[in-house]
């Protein structure tokens, strides 16, 4: 008979902290966008976004492309004020073969009443001096 009204109470409390949840807190989504360029293996590029606090210190990672399973991480950077990102690669055999795509993901920020999420974004896939 405890387990019964200790599992009923615990529902009852999740149920509670979950209606105010959903009472109490607005969130706000802001859409993001990252570009990729490529000169001599340094690859870089900008976060975009119509709220400056999804630009700036936005960690971006450049990923390989590979055929089967995930995609290799070469390389992280973090924005600057102005969105800007830059990754140099050292080179490898058969790097030029390859496809490279940068990757931001989504962050969110706020206090109890108000949570802003900065949508993430992947880039479209570049071959280095193609």
């Amino acid at each position: 008979m405890s387990r019964l009204r200790l599992a009923t109470a615990a529902t009852l409390l999740a149920l509670a902290a979950l209606a105010t949840q959903a009472l109490g807190t607005q969130v706000v989504k802001i859409n993001s966008k990252v570009s990729i360029a490529e000169h001599n293996l340094s690859f870089h590029g900008r976060v975009r976004s119509p709220n400056h606090a999804c630009v700036e210190n936005r960690r971006v990672k450049l990923k390989r492309v590979i055929g089967a399973g995930h995609d290799q991480t070469m390389g992280t950077s973090t924005t600057d004020s102005a969105g800007r990102w830059s990754v140099h690669v050292s080179g490898f055999a058969g790097i030029t073969l390859n496809h490279f795509y940068a990757h931001v993901r989504r962050r969110s920020e706020g206090t109890a009443g108000t949570i802003f999420v900065c949508r993430g974004d992947r880039s479209r896939a570049i071959r280095p001096g193609g």
